[in-house]
């Protein structure tokens, strides 16, 4: 029996996050669709992409939106796809990879879906992308949370109907990982000591995504001297520079914080650790760190806005703290230093939640039962 075929369309680049790994799983856990991944512009991420292995991967030979010529070859290109392998349905991984789709899907004459990884605000609409995305009209709406589907609603001033799915991580991933093994290669790896915690930060260096914090509380840690913070992650854009030279001159009289640039082992990085922080400034979308946190059998410490509020019950099966604060995040981080047991009980309740809501499995199984319906 021949599967439906759908065509996700994602604006390449040299990002490689969260739902950059959870789209790419994506190409082996459908089980109705045969699905591909357009990439409209090569960089960093079409190249993780080849590297894997991976097939249907799909080079659109696009630019960035500000070259006119680019998007129209790029729009031609999904075009001449689309007829070409018979395509049903056509998602877009956000607003910007969303003004080739949408366009497409309207000329093909086939079914369209707007998935919105990011939240909206009135300060998006300064945007003419945003603008001119939100003007096309998919078959479906769908977002990565609760938080981020209101967020659109609020933007828009009316209400739409926007289906929920979860993005999620690979649970065999972190299974897979001897623990021990972890520990050493990033003992080893980073210099750091035996008896020493490990706490790790994962994300693009980005102001909004609150690395200062992290650094703020380490540094206001009564164990830090007993303790290491890894900063997982590089800048993308040149504009970040700036926020990555202030987290550098924050950091520079604590020789226990470690920058350690963009990683391709976060996995291990984060089953080697003892504690996973995500210090936020600006509520994040959902926050797949934090369920590969869960993942790796970790106690997880997440702001206490947006996505983190539907992925962590508080206290349970990890902990929210009030954002920005670092005092208070510094008060959590001493206290999963200094009780054993409370960081395995968290650990162990947090992986618990994160096997039986946010896999890679369960979440395609949602995704196609609701696209099923278009």
């Amino acid at each position: 029996m021949n599967k439906h075929k759908i065509l996700y369309i994602h604006s390449g680049g040299d990002i490689i996050g969260g739902i950059e790994r959870y789209l790419m799983w994506g190409l082996k856990y459908h089980k109705y669709y045969e699905p591909y991944i357009g990439i409209v512009k090569r960089g960093r991420f079409y190249e993780y992409l080849e590297k894997s292995g991976l097939k249907n991967i799909v080079d659109l030979k696009g630019g960035r939106l500000r070259e006119i010529h680019k998007i129209i070859r790029a729009i031609f290109n999904i075009i001449r796809f689309i007829k070409k392998e018979r395509i049903e349905i056509v998602i877009a991984n956000g607003l910007h990879p969303w003004i080739f789709a949408g366009i497409s899907a309207k000329i093909c004459n086939i079914k369209s879906v707007l998935y919105f990884r990011d939240a909206l605000n009135k300060d998006s609409l300064s945007d003419l992308v945003t603008r001119i995305g939100l003007i096309i009209t998919p078959s479906l709406y769908m977002a990565n949370s609760r938080f981020t589907a209101e967020s659109v609603q609020n933007t828009l001033g009316k209400k739409i109907e926007i289906e929920i799915n979860y993005p999620a991580a690979q649970l065999e991933t972190f299974d897979s990982i001897d623990e021990r093994e972890a520990r050493e290669f990033v003992q080893k790896e980073f210099k750091i000591k035996e008896f020493q915690k490990i706490y790790i930060f994962v994300g693009r260096i980005q102001e909004w995504k609150g690395q200062d914090v992290a650094i703020l509380a380490f540094k206001n840690m009564k164990n830090k001297a007993k303790a290491s913070l890894l900063i997982v992650g590089d800048y993308s854009y040149s504009w970040d520079i700036p926020y990555y030279n202030y987290l550098k001159e924050l950091a520079k009289d604590e020789k226990n914080i470690i920058f350690t640039g963009f990683r391709n082992d976060i996995p291990v990085l984060m089953k080697g650790s003892d504690v996973i922080i995500h210090s936020s400034r600006s509520p994040e979308p959902f926050g797949i760190v934090i369920v590969e946190g869960m993942m790796a059998r970790k106690p997880v410490i997440a702001s206490a806005h947006g996505g983190p509020l539907e992925i962590i019950d508080n206290g349970i099966n990890g902990f929210l703290f009030k954002p920005g604060d670092y005092k208070e995040l510094s008060t959590i981080m001493d206290r999963l230093f200094e009780d054993k047991d409370l960081r395995q009980r968290i650990g162990l309740k947090g992986y618990k939640k994160a096997k039986n809501m946010f896999t890679i499995q369960k979440s395609f199984e949602n995704f196609e039962k609701i696209i099923r319906r278009l």
